[in-house]
């Protein structure tokens, strides 16, 4: 048999003579093994209130007893056998292994410039131009021996218009070509600039759209691309030796530019004159022109990669030790 407690809902063994509950002081209530009433402890008189004293509440009805439900044996999983014990050998190399001694490289941003990636596109397209201004060049030289043959001596009317429509097309293709030329350099200047001053924790106080006009305007980014370049090498520990490698290529791209426009001040002459000598002289300059491009391109195309070497290269990976 138990003592229950209706108030506070705790039973123990029966004892003969308790009638109060030990935690709360209210009465106790016998129950058989079954958990029917046997029979009611008498109730406890209720205290006195005292004057100044709130009424005490009485406590809330609960049931006698909760009953837990809980599976029969033959319902009962079986008990999870014990894993064997592991005899797996371990490892062995027979030499370090090379696993895990270099960093992965990190993969920039989708949307940020990967100066890379734009300067192997300037290499590529360098390369396109400068086969273009060759077979411009040429060309051009071709038609000219032949208006200096044609000075003393008739030639065929097929000879005339072939070299002057060869003299059309690959002076278009020249001119497509410098600016495909034009559109990879400003390509790679704003995304070596870009990745310097980040290399470098610091904030480019050149808007992108200032960039863009300082390096693609024609005549202006003679000046203007090697002024983004230098204020990009201000950013690295070799600024010294880029100063110096921009320097020379500033000064022959400025050299370049001063002989196309000289042939372009010849080639307008031509055409408000009828003299055919400067037509003549017209066609030399232009050839020129074609040829120091050329040139150029082929000289400064591996220069202008390395001209930040330092600064925003391949970097040393970092090594690390780990227990083989």
């Amino acid at each position: 048999m138990l003592d229950v407690c209706p108030s506070c809902r705790i039973q123990a063994p029966h004892r003969q003579g308790r009638q109060l509950c030990p935690r709360c002081g209210g009465p106790l209530t016998l129950l058989d093994d079954h958990g029917r009433i046997v029979a009611p402890r008498p109730t406890a008189p209720a205290p006195t209130p005292q004057p100044g004293r709130a009424r005490p509440r009485p406590a809330p009805s609960r049931p006698l007893l909760r009953w837990t439900a809980d599976r029969p044996a033959g319902a009962r999983p079986a008990p999870t056998p014990p894993r064997p014990p592991v005899t797996a050998r371990r490892p062995s190399y027979r030499g370090v292994p090379r696993w895990g001694l270099l960093d992965s490289p990190v993969v920039p941003e989708a949307d940020e410039p990967r100066s890379g990636d734009s300067g192997t596109a300037m290499t590529r397209t360098f390369s396109l131009v400068w086969y273009t201004l060759v077979a411009a060049a040429v060309v051009h030289l071709i038609r000219y021996l032949v208006a200096v043959v044609n000075r003393s001596t008739p030639i065929p009317m097929w000879i005339d218009l072939l070299s002057g429509a060869a003299v059309l097309v690959f002076g278009t293709f020249a001119f497509a070509g410098m600016l495909l030329g034009l559109v990879a350099l400003v390509r790679w200047l704003t995304a070596i600039r870009a990745h310097a001053y980040a290399e470098a924790d610091l904030y480019d106080p050149r808007p992108r759209r200032q960039q863009l006009l300082l390096a693609g305007l024609p005549l202006v980014n003679v000046v203007g691309a090697p002024l983004l370049l230098s204020e990009a090498a201000r950013c690295g520990s070799d600024s010294a030796g880029a100063a110096d490698r921009i320097r020379r290529i500033a000064i022959a791209w400025g050299l370049v530019n001063g002989v196309a426009l000289i042939a372009l001040a010849y080639r307008i002459g031509g055409w408000f004159s009828d003299s055919v000598q400067v037509h003549a002289d017209g066609l030399a300059m232009v050839t020129l022109s074609f040829a120091v491009s050329a040139v150029f391109t082929r000289w400064a195309s591996p220069r202008l990669s390395t001209v930040l070497t330092g600064l925003v290269g391949d970097h040393d990976r970092e090594r690390r030790l780990v227990v083989a």
